[in-house]
């Protein structure tokens, strides 16, 4: 199941590049302007019925029918909701029988819960090259610590690798705290763990030769011990903590020019095919970012080149958008339609937008989509999310899931996103189509 990783990356790039240089506009019909526009006071939308964004007109659905208390959620903005052709869709689920739930990726209707206990709850992740199987760590007593192997076809899995001589027989490798995706041929992955002797370690592990590198974390080393390394999508290299590091986690390819690492972030393609860190950056970078930027790299999004550390500001204030708004995070995962990233921004100790009757400040409560093409760069708006996040009072569940973490398809054609629903007791998954999907795709 796994590929010869520089054939299968050359072959998928090409095709990628083809069909990002000849396929659709994904902001097609969409606003570009940067006008700000009031919050109109709707009601909770229907389930399972389509509608219009009343500022931004886009076609919208609310897809779960969350109780009170209850929450239905993309896992996370840096991970992969669908599969690799659609056809199927993880979400989580909160309460009495919390996990995570296989849905139909094109008609929406929830098919099982699955039988795992991840890591992590961001902690599943899709493969790019199999349409059925995707990758935990599992938590569950009964094989904890197990990197694994889920065929939801055959509704089983199986054992990838036991890091056990690694991190010890009670030690969990995860990918966290700043979780990304494996690279796309599916054969390189990072993990962390602390092992028996209490020391922090991180792990390389190239699945087609099962090749482990392994480095110290944390005391008296250069990365402290809270993340990963994390796979870039070529599997050339890793992202760890502002860094570009070798897979064999010995050498610093580059440094990245940012004032800190742990802003909002995801791992992608480039329009050009390169490996990039997308981050939301509200500081300026030591080295100014790049030559004429007065903003010194401040921006909704800035692009950081992984091979080189270049740094290139995309969404700023040089084309009229505010300071960086709070709560706002990016997700990279249209590996299919490279350089296209979708956004969400909350903005926190604002809401008083919700209610004021006054056009709201730009990108507050909105989902939006970028084309980060330097030669076609386009910000189209999306839809206003609603959601009061980390800020609702009525929720019986931990605030944080109620943040709308929107996650684009592999495709780029479609965007799901969570929402209380203006602090509604209860969080929802909610499917943008734009006007490039089709069911047949």
């Amino acid at each position: 199941m796994s590929f010869p990783r520089s054939s299968f990356f050359v072959g998928l790039m090409l095709a990628a590049g083809m069909a990002s240089a000849a396929g659709p506009d994904l902001c097609e019909g969409l606003p570009t302007h940067t006008d700000r526009v009031a919050v109109k006071p709707v009601a909770r939308p229907p389930f399972m019925k389509r509608y219009r964004d009343p500022a931004f007109g886009s076609v919208v659905m609310r897809i779960t029918d969350a109780a009170e208390g209850q929450v239905y959620k993309p896992a996370y903005s840096t991970v992969q909701a669908w599969n690799a052709d659609e056809s199927l869709m993880i979400l989580y689920r909160s309460g009495d029988e919390s996990g995570h739930m296989l849905f139909d990726g094109m008609t929406y209707e929830p098919i099982r819960m699955l039988d795992i206990v991840p890591a992590d709850i961001e902690e599943v992740f899709w493969s790019h090259t199999d349409p059925d199987i995707f990758f935990y760590v599992s938590k569950q007593s009964r094989d904890y610590g197990e990197f694994r192997r889920y065929n939801v076809r055959e509704n089983r899995s199986e054992l990838v690798k036991d890091f056990d001589e690694y991190c010890g027989a009670r030690g969990l490798p995860v990918a966290g705290g700043d979780v990304h995706m494996q690279s796309l041929d599916d054969d390189l992955f990072g993990f962390r763990c602390l092992n028996d002797d209490d020391r922090w370690v991180m792990l390389s592990y190239r699945l087609s030769t099962d090749e482990v590198f392994t480095a110290p974390l944390g005391e008296g080393t250069n990365y402290e011990n809270w993340t990963a390394p994390m796979p870039a999508p070529s599997g050339e290299r890793f992202w760890q903590q502002g860094d570009s590091l070798s897979v064999d986690l010995k050498t610093v390819e580059a440094s990245m020019d940012m004032a800190k690492y742990h802003e909002h972030a995801n791992l992608g393609l480039s329009s050009s095919g390169e490996d990039v860190l997308y981050q939301v950056t509200f500081n300026a970078a030591p080295d100014g970012c790049m030559e004429g930027d007065l903003w010194q790299g401040v921006g909704h999004l800035t692009e950081h080149t992984l091979s080189n550390g270049r740094c290139r500001p995309v969404v700023n204030a040089d084309l009229g958008y505010p300071y960086t708004t709070s709560g706002t995070h990016v997700s990279a995962q249209a590996w299919k339609a490279p350089g296209w990233v979708v956004m969400s921004s909350i903005g926190y100790d604002q809401f008083e937008w919700f209610s004021n009757g006054r056009v709201a400040p730009l990108l507050f409560s909105e989902i939006y989509l970028v084309n980060t093409d330097p030669a076609d760069r386009t910000i189209c708006r999306l839809a206003q999310h609603r959601s009061f996040s980390k800020h609702a009072k009525a929720a019986q569940y931990k605030p944080y899931l109620g943040e709308p973490h929107a996650t684009i398809s592999p495709s780029g054609t479609r965007v799901l996103f969570g929402s209380d629903w203006y602090d509604s007791g209860r969080v929802d998954t909610f499917v943008i189509e734009l006007s490039a999907f089709s069911r047949a795709q």
